[in-house]
């Protein structure tokens, strides 16, 4: 009997399941195993969770650092326990857990003031740990000039990405890379998570860095290649790298330092210091609001729009020089049809409301637009023209006639014209988007100054006629 209790217990000690050493150097690894921790958690066994947990909180991983913070302010019996639930609580809140910012505040309150500064003292003198990630080797990189490694990290070139400024951009990459430490000391592990990274075409003050889901890296715009220094991109591909984390985890809610929403518009504000990011994110929240106030069919062209990007000019800029003259553009090239995106290149600083939500309704309109000349491109492109070809050939003509068509040339002009110009330089599909936004700006009755420096007539005769008659009409 005690040989089989004896040998129950060594089992035990090899069956159950125990905290193993993690190298975090990739993403899909640092989520399955806060996943596990989270599941030990939920079954109970909070000692495996918290090593776990533990390993996690070490690379920096924010939510694993609020996991810590509550074991040791709620579950251990340690030595200063409380000083260490409080360091970790502070540190989850430097890394955008908005729970974590709650607790943090909670146990401030409840604790006294040495115990307090004990534990921000440790806050502050904490760093990460850097995994020993494998190093690819150079070579091959060879003869591709699409595709080349700085560092551990693939760097593809996008198709409409021109070669020297991919290699340029190359340089600025891997001056970006070696400062991660420098900018953000608390976090820096987390760009060993980047599988790759795409360098797509921006030119002027385009600035877009995102973890493109469907292709599993992150795409970055080329445009940081005209900042004074690399410091920017080396916070932004650490930012990019926490808002994708903190998207697939499930008990966590990341507190963006320079992005908000409002409803399902999520809105991204510049990483840089002098951009008024408050102001940016305040003004389109009170202009979505009040985009209710309007007609049902301008209000939904504002809600076709998933997300806002503020990208104006800044004196961190080698140029601020640029030939834009709109407020907003909308981002057509990239965009699809679950992220229609458009970008704020002025600096906002004494524009109202108002004066945002009549461009909202363009980007809106253009967005339809969009939307109609997919539709156009499916339909000319489409298998029905192939299959028409084939009847024709078997002696069925009716097929041939309703697939290809006067109308079905015309669509195929303005598919052509639309991938060229884009909607702006389209002047039918430009002309209709400011009648819609003269059209709006009577109904908020918008003073003549400010809609004559908003809305660019350029000719559009249906568009000055619908703002002459509301003025005429408000001077009786």
């Amino acid at each position: 009997m005690i040989r089989l209790l004896c040998l129950l217990l060594i089992l035990s000690v090899f069956l159950s399941p125990k905290a193993r050493a993690i190298e975090l150097c990739d993403m899909q690894t640092a989520l399955s195993s806060y996943k596990a921790a989270l599941k030990r958690k939920n079954l109970g066994d909070e000692e495996t969770a918290f090593k776990n947990f533990l390993a996690l909180a070490k690379a920096g991983i924010a939510p694993a650092q609020r996991h810590v913070a509550q074991f040791y302010l709620e579950e251990s019996h340690d030595d200063m326990a409380i000083e260490k639930g409080i360091m970790w609580a502070q540190l989850a809140a430097w890394g955008g857990d908005s729970d974590a910012v709650k607790i943090f505040k909670s146990a401030v309150q409840a604790s006294r003031y040495a115990v307090v500064d004990t534990a921000k003292a440790w806050a502050n003198g904490w760093r990460p740990t850097k995994p020993a990630c494998q190093v690819a080797p150079s070579e091959k990189t060879a003869g591709d000039d699409s595709f080349k490694l700085i560092g551990r990290y693939p760097v593809i070139r996008a198709e409409n990405l021109d070669e020297d400024i991919f290699v340029q951009f190359g340089l600025r990459l891997e001056e970006a890379l070696l400062i991660t430490e420098q900018v953000n000391p608390y976090f820096y592990p987390l760009v060993e998570l980047i599988p790759a990274l795409e360098v797509i075409a921006g030119q002027n003050t385009d600035r877009l860095i995102q973890w493109d889901e469907e292709k599993g890296w992150i795409q970055v715009s080329a445009g940081y290649r005209g900042d004074e220094t690399a410091r920017q991109l080396s916070y932004s591909l650490i930012l990019a790298t926490q808002r994708y984390l903190f998207d697939q985890i499930e008990d966590a809610e990341f507190a963006d330092p320079i992005a908000g929403h409002y409803g399902a518009i999520k809105l991204y504000g510049s990483l840089y210091g002098d951009a008024k990011n408050a102001r940016f994110i305040g003004l389109l929240q009170e202009a979505i609001k009040k985009a209710r106030t309007l007609p049902v069919v301008m209000r939904d062209k504002v809600n076709l729009i998933n997300e806002v990007h503020y990208m104006p000019t800044s004196r961190y800029h080698l140029t601020r020089l640029n030939d834009l003259n709109r407020l907003t553009y909308y981002d057509w090239k990239r965009s699809r049809p679950d992220k229609r995106m458009v970008k704020l290149v002025k600096k906002v600083g004494f524009e109202e409301p108002d004066d945002v939500l009549v461009e909202l309704v363009r980007m809106g309109t253009q967005i339809q637009q969009h939307i109609q000349i997919e539709g156009m491109k499916g339909k000319v492109d489409s298998k029905k023209r192939e299959d028409a070809i084939l009847k024709a050939l078997q002696g069925d003509l009716s097929a041939a006639r309703d697939a290809f068509t006067n109308r079905t040339a015309q669509e195929k002009g303005l598919v052509d014209e639309w991938e060229e110009k884009g909607p702006d330089g389209v002047r039918k599909l430009n002309c209709e988007a400011v009648y819609w936004q003269a059209k709006a700006a009577s109904l908020l009755e918008m003073s003549q100054i400010r809609a004559t420096r908003i809305i660019k007539f350029d000719g559009c005769k249906k568009a000055r006629q619908v703002w002459a008659e509301y003025r005429n009409k408000k001077a009786k």
